[in-house]
C-alpha cells in the first residue's frame, strides 16, 4: 500500500477538492440557517458518512481524503486557539464557581474513563469521548484526535456518541432540571456552561430565560454561560500531552499543542490590551477559518468511516459511557451549587 506522499498530485487533488467542496457547502448551508442547534463540524462528519457509505467508488478519491485530514486538522487547532482559548477569562468567574467548573470536568473525565475501562472500551475511543464531552464537543474531539492516533471509526463513533448525549441533555434533561429546582437565571447560566458538550447548544440554552427566575438581566446572561464554558476550552493543554502519553507509553508533547498554545497566548493578549472592543472584531474573521477547516477534516473522517463500526459494540458502549459522564456531571453541579449557597 502506497503511503500519502507517494500518489500522484492528480490523485490528491480529486480528493481535495472533493472534501474542500462539500465542508466549504456544510459551512456555508448552516451558517444561512442562522441556528446554533446546527453545528457544522457534526453536520458535514454525517454528511460524509452518508456519502461515504452509498454506492459511489471513493477508491480514486482516498489518497486526497487522507491529506485532508492531516492538514486542515492542524490548520483549524491553530486558528481555534486564536479565537477561543482565553487566559483571562478564568479572572471573570468567582473562585468557588471556578472549583465547580473544574470538579465538573473532572467528574467528566473520571466517568467515562472508568466506564471505558469497565466496558473494555477503545483507548482512542474513551478519551476523544471524554474530551467532548468534557470540554467541546466536536472541536475537542478534533483537537485531541491526531494526539492520540485516533482512527476515523474513532472520531465519528465519539462524536455521535457525545452529540447525541448532547441533544437529549439540552431538550430534555437541563430543561426539566432548572423547572423542577426553580433555579436563577445566574445559576441556570454555570449549569449550562459547565455541563453541555457544544457551545451552540449554551448559546440557545438562554431562551429558557423566561422560565426562570430573575437575578440578572437576560442580556447578561448569553455572555456569562459563554464565560463559563470559555473556562473549559483550557482543560485541553492538559488533557491533550496526558492522553497522547497514555497512547504512546511516552511522555509526549504533540507539536501542535505548541502552535495552539502560542495562538491562545496571542488571543489574550488581544482580549486584554483593550478588553473585548479589539478581541470582537478580529474574532469573527477567525472563526470561520478553524470552521471551515474542521469542517473540511470532518468530511474526511465521515467519508472514511466505517458505518458497520458505528453500529457496533463500540458505538453503544460509547453512547453509554457518554450519558453516564453527563448525568455524573449534572450531579456533581448539583450538589456543589447546594454546598456553596
Amino acid at each position: 500500500m502506497k503511503d500519502n506522499n507517494s500518489y500522484s498530485s492528480e490523485e490528491v487533488r480529486s480528493g481535495l477538492i472533493l472534501v474542500i467542496t462539500i465542508g466549504v457547502l456544510c459551512t456555508a448551508f448552516t451558517h444561512m440557517l442562522h441556528s446554533s442547534l446546527f453545528d457544522p463540524l457534526l453536520v458535514s462528519l454525517l454528511l460524509g458518512i452518508l456519502i461515504g457509505s452509498s454506492s459511489m467508488d471513493m477508491r480514486k478519491y482516498q489518497p486526497g481524503i487522507a491529506r485532508a485530514i492531516s492538514v486542515f486538522i492542524p490548520v483549524g487547532i491553530v486558528f481555534y486557539g486564536l479565537s477561543s482559548l482565553n487566559f483571562a477569562r478564568i479572572t471573570e468567574v468567582e473562585p468557588s464557581r471556578l472549583i465547580l467548573i473544574i470538579a465538573v470536568m473532572v467528574i467528566y473525565f473520571a466517568v467515562i474513563l472508568l466506564s471505558g475501562r469497565l466496558l473494555k472500551q477503545r483507548k482512542q475511543i474513551t478519551y476523544l469521548t471524554a474530551s467532548g464531552s468534557a470540554i467541546c464537543g466536536a472541536s475537542a474531539i478534533a483537537v485531541a484526535s491526531p494526539a492520540i492516533e485516533a482512527e476515523p471509526d474513532d472520531v465519528s463513533i465519539s462524536l455521535l456518541s457525545v452529540a447525541i448525549a448532547a441533544f437529549v441533555g439540552f431538550a430534555l434533561v437541563i430543561p426539566f432540571i432548572a423547572a423542577l429546582l426553580d433555579i436563577k437565571c445566574r445559576d441556570f447560566c454555570f449549569l449550562s456552561g459547565s455541563t453541555l458538550q457544544f457551545t451552540g447548544l449554551v448559546k440557545i440554552a438562554e431562551r429558557y430565560t423566561p422560565f426562570l427566575r430573575k437575578d440578572m438581566q437576560a442580556s447578561e446572561m448569553l455572555s456569562l454561560a459563554l464565560t463559563v464554558k470559555s473556562v473549559r476550552y483550557l482543560g485541553l493543554l492538559v488533557v491533550i500531552p496526558l492522553f497522547s502519553s497514555l497512547v504512546k507509553k511516552k511522555l509526549t508533547f504533540p507539536w501542535f499543542l505548541w502552535a495552539f498554545l502560542a495562538a491562545g497566548v496571542a488571543g489574550t493578549w488581544l482580549y486584554s490590551i483593550e478588553g473585548t472592543r479589539v478581541h470582537s472584531k478580529i474574532v469573527p474573521y477567525i472563526n470561520p477559518i478553524h470552521v471551515i477547516s474542521w469542517s473540511i477534516a470532518m468530511t474526511s473522517i465521515g467519508l472514511k468511516a466505517d458505518v458497520k463500526k458505528l453500529l457496533s459494540n463500540n458505538g453503544a458502549k460509547a453512547l453509554i459511557m457518554a450519558f453516564a459522564g453527563f448525568f455524573a456531571a449534572i450531579f456533581t453541579f448539583l450538589a456543589g451549587i447546594y454546598f456553596t449557597l
